[in-house]
């Protein structure tokens, strides 16, 4: 008991560190967590197992993601999320669409897998990680409106993954229902948010009396948990829920409430500083834990995939780019943005879950899947940390201000000698 204490204490001060180091190389915090997470794992030392944690490890992973969600919810503006919808859907589709091919490809032709295993394979690994991102642009501190496209891409993307995903497993093999399929992550989508829109509302209205009683600052969790799970459970996104959740939190006052004849004269919490600093401290913790964890969980069955996936990764981030140059000319705020839009694609733990599934269920290929899932887990995230740094580069800074249109615009902008 001793050593495990002692453990936690040094990883708490190891992820502080991190963040320093961040702030100073703009090397990301979550990469040297999940190495930290690889070194102690099954993969080099062996010192610690995911198997060690039991049911919790998964546990703590999904509540991770659920208050990191929650938290971005926070951050968004209703306005500015309704202005920025269509964009966000051109860039998740597009992104999505071309990621599905290109793994796919790759794994029917390259790792010589059936046409449905190495379409379900493409799926797994499409989604853009909200836990691995989120923190990453809060951290660049990523101006809007590219931190609101970011942070609805990442959430929508992992619902699409998700969702697609078990619908294709849960098929008859050489059947593909698409308008089944379409209609049941629309109904995932809009009635998790629905819920979690209802259930921010309802929390506003009795923000003012729970906040009488002593002890209540993890109340809103213990909220969106329940939010979570009953979305969950009635085959809805709790991930989109607790989203929604947030966003409702601080835009309830823009809503039309005074023509509801129950609102009209009801008097609505709101959350204020201290309440976010709270949640900053608690979403740490979470952040440090999450990325050890998914340090854990990468396993290394098949080096030899370990070139196929290097390409198919860089692929997969030049497609990225041009998909951002051409969505998100004129809407983003800067080169910056732009560049960070571009290299943030990595997959999470969601990718690492759902490629275990296959192999759980006896489908031919899920040790492929499983083995290839990793790399490609562990190796977009090292990409997207490794690029980071490079925006302070004066090259790659004047690289990317002709790259996305920001040259002309600068130029224009300075003042012309007489």
């Amino acid at each position: 008991m001793a050593e495990i204490l002692f453990g936690i204490g040094l990883l708490v001060f190891l992820s502080l560190s991190f963040t320093a180091i961040f702030k100073r190389t703009l090397v990301p915090d979550v990469l040297l967590l999940i190495l930290l997470g690889i070194l102690l794992g099954p993969a080099v030392l062996g010192w610690v197992k995911p198997e060690d944690f039991g049911k919790i490890g998964g546990v703590m992973s999904t509540i991770a993601l659920v208050v990191i969600l929650f938290e971005s919810g926070t951050t968004l503006d209703i306005d500015l999320l309704a202005k920025m919808l269509k964009t966000t859907l051109s860039l998740a589709v597009s992104t999505f669409a071309c990621t599905v091919l290109i793994i796919a490809a790759t794994a029917y032709w390259g790792l010589h897998l059936e046409a449905r295993t190495s379409f379900l394979l493409g799926l797994i690994l499409s989604s853009i990680s909200p836990a691995v991102v989120i923190p990453i642009a809060k951290s660049l501190k990523m101006r809007e409106p590219a931190m609101t496209v970011l942070i609805l891409e990442s959430g929508l993307t992992d619902v699409l993954s998700i969702v697609m995903v078990f619908s294709i497993m849960e098929s008859p093999a050489g059947v593909f229902q698409a308008p089944k399929m379409l209609g049941t992550v629309l109904s995932s989508l809009v009635f998790a948010g629905v819920i979690g829109m209802a259930g921010g509302l309802a929390w506003a209205a009795v923000l003012n009396t729970v906040r009488q009683f002593p002890n209540t600052s993890f109340a809103v969790f213990a909220w969106v948990f329940i939010l979570y799970g009953i979305a969950d459970m009635m085959g809805f996104s709790g991930a989109i829920a607790a989203l929604a959740f947030g966003a409702s939190m601080v835009n309830y006052h823009r809503l039309p409430l005074h023509n509801v004849k129950i609102f009209q004269q009801h008097e609505f919490g709101s959350l204020n500083s201290a309440d976010m600093e709270f949640y900053h401290e608690v979403i740490f913790l979470l952040k440090t834990f999450f990325f050890v964890y998914l340090g854990l969980s990468i396993k290394f069955d098949n080096p030899m995939y370990l070139l196929i996936v290097l390409g198919v990764v860089v692929v997969v981030y030049l497609v990225r780019l041009g998909i951002v140059m051409k969505v998100m000319r004129g809407v983003s705020p800067g080169w910056e943005e732009s560049y960070e839009l571009s290299v943030m694609a990595p997959k999470g733990l969601a990718a690492a879950v759902l490629a275990s599934v296959p192999l759980e269920r006896g489908m031919a290929g899920g040790e492929v899947i499983r083995s290839f899932s990793y790399f490609v887990v562990l190796v977009s995230i090292v990409l997207t940390a490794g690029l980071i740094p490079l925006m302070r580069r004066p090259a790659v800074g004047q690289a990317a201000r002709r790259l996305y249109g920001f040259e002309e615009t600068e130029l224009e902008a300075a003042p012309q000698p007489e």
